[in-house]
């Protein structure tokens, strides 16, 4: 039965991938590099996992499992909320979820409030879905910046 991951490469949209039954990280980085990926410095996390795993690690056996590519270890990420910025450093396979989690915290956000907050990206009117990879928003590959502000609620 072959091993299915689902891969972010920096800021490459999510991929499948179909390896072998025993697969290893190593074997995922061979397959990158044939897709033409310079993996020399790549480190791969699990979603939502702080340190990078060994290239021996095995990639089978995973409830949920997705994985992020990066040659960054972290990305300092700054959230702008009204006259306050707040800093602190996330591995890239961090979720938009995560931060967001952190950043209501931040802003000492009630649990109702939290709820009608998203993270928009800087300059932009972009709002990330929750599942998207932070390594993925970090253009220039180690730093992100978000503001902090309401969703748009319907009205009926």
């Amino acid at each position: 039965m072959p091993t299915i991951v689902f891969v972010t490469v920096e800021t490459e949209p999510l991929a499948r991938f179909d390896l072998g039954e025993a697969a290893v990280v190593a074997d995922l980085l061979r397959v990158l590099e044939g897709r033409g990926i310079d993996v020399a410095e790549l480190l791969v996390f699990k979603e939502d996992h702080r340190e990078p795993l060994e290239r021996h690690h095995p990639l089978h056996g995973h409830d949920r499992p997705v994985f992020h590519a990066h040659r960054a270890r972290e990305i300092e990420v700054e959230v702008h909320y009204n006259a306050a910025t707040f800093h602190h450093r996330f591995p890239p396979s961090a979720t938009v979820a995560t931060v967001t989690r952190w950043a209501v915290e931040e802003a000492r956000l009630g649990p109702e409030e939290a709820g009608e907050h998203v993270l928009q990206v800087s300059g932009t009117r972009d709002k990330p879905s929750l599942d998207k990879h932070l390594g993925s928003l970090a253009h220039g590959g180690r730093k992100a910046s978000f503001d902090l502000v309401r969703k748009q609620l319907v009205q009926g």
